[in-house]
């Protein structure tokens, strides 16, 4: 049996694996923010100890019958369990393997957790600018989960939208070359909920999309500029009367518009009108993410990964088969 914690800004999922199957998970809403407002991580370490009791007791486990604890995402920063530098791009998946830290907290485990280092694009001693520069923890073990899932031997881009979306480019050795993240869905959501237009959008998020729309509100951030592009919302619900569909549809197109041009632009991602781009996960910004590519880079081939589960414990496994840990 394999135990894998993956942590983020708000929340921690700790699961029981074997092999690649799923067999158990705890939830838990406490992630890094939770360190960074109270002053120290006790709340973290209590939470993963706890679901790690949890599930030993309820599948009847003793430490010698699980096989690896790795853990992933935030968990690895300043805020989290551990401390480990992010590794500067490319990393391969050996990089990645002869990089990882084994660490026994004893207020958690008696058995080592293994800590997957995250990445960034620059190596930031001496930075005189932050152009080229970004950063990840966690992203980087879900697209080499997509890479090794998909079976990916050719440079490509993976795309995981989100509230921070990234932007990952591996090459044909499955080495990441580097990332680029933006706040799509962290924008929609301030946008629906938080200003003038959240009485056209209805305080909420559409349950299915409209490609028209979200084509005519990627050209309207492209003609006009975000700004004017997003008060069309308001001018379309007043006096054409689109749908809610449309309405939230149109909002899409004019915030992945800023991702279309970071997909384009940032030299680290070496994307060109004939890269691959996978798209991994499910929802509204994954399918608008999908439709856009498909229409302005037809020569791009597109494949959208949205029946994977697990990718950062899938990817972390990936990386521990890599080190011999398991």
């Amino acid at each position: 049996m394999i135990i894998t914690i993956d942590t983020g800004t708000t929340n921690t999922r700790v699961a029981l694996f074997e092999g690649k199957q799923r067999v158990d998970q705890v939830k838990a809403n406490v992630g890094v923010r939770n360190t960074s407002i109270d002053g120290n991580n006790q709340l973290l370490i209590n939470t993963i100890s706890e679901a790690i009791v949890e599930l030993k007791n309820k599948h009847s486990l003793q430490d010698s019958d699980i096989q690896a604890i790795l853990a992933a995402g935030m968990i690895t920063s300043n805020l989290g369990l551990y401390e480990v530098p992010h590794l500067v791009a490319p990393v391969s998946l050996e990089g990645f393997a002869t990089n990882i830290k084994s660490v026994v907290i004893p207020s958690i485990s008696t058995l080592p957790i293994h800590f997957i280092p995250g990445v960034k694009n620059l190596d930031t001693d001496n930075l005189q600018s932050v152009a080229g520069l970004d950063i990840m923890r966690g992203e980087e073990v879900e697209a080499l989960a997509i890479a090794d899932l998909f079976d990916i031997e050719q440079d490509a881009v993976i795309a995981l939208p989100g509230s921070h979306s990234k932007f990952v480019s591996i090459d044909s050795k499955q080495a990441i070359q580097g990332c680029c993240t933006t706040l799509a869905g962290e924008l929609n959501a301030i946008i629906t909920s938080n200003t003038i237009l959240t009485s056209s959008l209805e305080n909420r998020f559409s349950d299915s999309l409209c490609n028209e729309a979200l084509l005519e509100g990627y050209q309207a951030a492209e003609s006009f500029g975000i700004g004017h592009a997003l008060f069309q919302i308001r001018l379309k619900e007043q006096f054409e009367g689109k749908s809610h569909e449309q309405l939230a549809s149109f909002l899409i197109g004019v915030v992945l518009h800023s991702d279309i041009k970071a997909l384009r632009s940032a030299p680290q991602l070496g994307f060109t009108s004939g890269t691959p781009v996978y798209i991994g996960g499910s929802g509204l910004l994954c399918e608008a993410t999908a439709v856009l590519v498909k229409h302005l880079f037809p020569e791009a081939p597109v494949y959208q990964c949205n029946d994977t589960q697990d990718l950062s414990a899938v990817g972390s496994m990936y990386i521990a088969k890599k080190a011999n840990i398991i």
